[in-house]
C-alpha cells in the first residue's frame, strides 16, 4: 500500500482572496480519505481546503475540493444565495427547521437544486447541494465524469465499496461574517 497523497491544508482565503465578492462551487470529499489510501485524480486540480464558517461561531470545516466552473447563468442566484444568509451566524447558535426550509425554499428558487440529503452542512458561509449529475450539469459546466469516484484513485478498489453513500459533497462556500 502507498501513502496517501499529502495535500498541504489552505485556507479558502488565501485560496479565493476574493470570496466576499465572489462565492465558490466545491465538489469534494472528506478529507479523512485520504488516510484510507483515496487520493484524487491528477486529472484536475484539487486542494485540502480548511474554511471558517458559522459566523461567530467559527466552526473550521474541511473539504479535499476542486473548484467547479458555474454556468453564467447561475452567478446571480449564487452571489444572493451568499448575500440571503451571510451575516446570520447560522450553526453557531443552532439551525431551525425554519431556518433549513429558507434555505431549500431558496436554493430551489435561486438556483434550481436541492439539498434534501445534504442539508446536514448548511451553516452561513457553506451551503450544501445534493450531489447529483442533474445538479451537477444545471449548475457547472465541467465535464465530469458519469461515476465521480473515477476522479479518485485507490489502492485497493474495495475501499470505495466502504463509503459509497454520500461521499461527495457539492458545497457553495462564501465569506464567514466574523
Amino acid at each position: 500500500m502507498t501513502e496517501p497523497t499529502s495535500l498541504p491544508v489552505i485556507s479558502t482565503w488565501d485560496l479565493f482572496p476574493d470570496l466576499e465578492r465572489r462565492p465558490r462551487l466545491l465538489l469534494g470529499i472528506d478529507p479523512e480519505w485520504l488516510a484510507r489510501g483515496v487520493r484524487p485524480s491528477p486529472s484536475r486540480t484539487w486542494h485540502h481546503l480548511r474554511h471558517q464558517a458559522g459566523g461567530i461561531h467559527c466552526d473550521q470545516v474541511e473539504l479535499l475540493a476542486t473548484e467547479l466552473v458555474l454556468r453564467p447563468e447561475r452567478e446571480t442566484g449564487l452571489l444572493e444565495l451568499a448575500d440571503r444568509f451571510g451575516d446570520t451566524n447560522l450553526s453557531g447558535w443552532g439551525i431551525t427547521i425554519d431556518d433549513l426550509v429558507r434555505y431549500r425554499d431558496a436554493l430551489r428558487g435561486l438556483l434550481g437544486v436541492d439539498c434534501a440529503l445534504s442539508y446536514r452542512e448548511f451553516r452561513e458561509a457553506v451551503y450544501p447541494i445534493d450531489v447529483t449529475p442533474e445538479h451537477l450539469r444545471h449548475l457547472a459546466v465541467d465535464e465530469l465524469p458519469r461515476r465521480l469516484d473515477d476522479l479518485l484513485e485507490v489502492d485497493e478498489r474495495f475501499t470505495l465499496a466502504l463509503g459509497m453513500l454520500n461521499r461527495w459533497r457539492l458545497w457553495v462556500i462564501s465569506e464567514n461574517s466574523d
